[in-house]
């Protein structure tokens, strides 16, 4: 199981393990991480996963679909970075990866 690492705006770091299979939203509320309320309970409809992947695993993270986009068009402050968290499937491939949440 892969160590994913939130980064809240005010730079405090929380490192946890993440449950492969499962989205990087869930490992965000089965750890307690502030930031993500995760209103849509992962349904990509509501944009409160917002999150900011480091760049190095930008690439290898799952497949952003048109839904995502969508969402994410809406938003105001996203970039090119910018995934929600209830589309990211964790793997292995993951281990290390910082994610800065962007609510």
């Amino acid at each position: 199981m892969p160590n994913i690492t939130f980064i809240q705006n005010n730079g405090l770091e929380q490192t946890v393990t993440a449950e492969n299979d499962l989205s990087l939203m869930v490992a965000a509320v089965d750890n307690h991480i502030d930031g993500i309320p995760a209103i849509c309970n992962g349904c990509c409809s509501c944009g409160t996963c917002l999150v900011d992947i480091d760049d190095d695993y930008l690439t290898i993270t799952s497949t952003k679909y048109f839904g995502e986009q969508q969402v994410l068009d809406k938003l105001k402050n996203t970039n090119a970075n910018s995934r929600l968290a209830c589309q990211v499937i964790v793997s292995d491939k993951l281990d290390g990866m910082k994610v800065k949440i962007s609510n």
